[in-house]
């Protein structure tokens, strides 16, 4: 999508070039020669620059979003739930999203935490030697360094 300031000075190049489509894409770079008449014919026609004729509709109201939003708070905080009992939206990135912007910071993280430090070689050093010692069951060498028996 191209802005009214690009709009603009592709029209005033075009005419600059004698109305030649191949010069004024090959100096701007865009748009394409469909894109490029139709704007000059809209041009010429009102004598205005053209705007972007379509206008985005909202795909889902603030009233869904909102809605979307509390269940997933109420019903166990599970996004998979939330999409599958009202039918929207088609991803998780979307219901993210809703909800960091309405309830930020009530959004459930699972897998890795993304807040927690990395942790250290020398230790990860520490317990692979253990493992390898084998001084116990793995489980209980993993409970001890707070970590899970699987965990890489």
């Amino acid at each position: 999508m191209h802005s009214a300031e690009q709009r603009k000075i592709a029209i005033e190049t075009f005419a600059k070039f004698d109305h030649s489509y191949a010069d004024t894409i090959a100096e701007l770079g865009y748009p394409t020669r469909a894109c490029l008449r139709n704007w000059w014919n809209e041009y010429r026609d009102t004598g205005e620059v053209p705007i972007g004729k379509f206008t985005t509709n909202p795909r889902y109201t603030t009233e869904m979003k909102r809605r979307a939003v509390e269940h997933y708070l109420e019903h166990g905080r599970s996004l998979a739930r939330a999409m599958r009992a009202l039918g929207y939206p088609k991803s998780r990135e979307v219901l993210g999203g809703w909800i960091d912007e309405i309830a930020p910071g009530q959004r459930k993280y699972r897998g890795p935490n993304p807040k927690r430090d990395p942790v250290p070689v020398e230790r990860k050093v520490q317990v692979v030697a253990e493992l390898e010692a084998r001084t116990g069951p793995a489980a209980e060498i993993a409970e001890r360094h707070g970590a899970s028996r699987t965990a890489p």
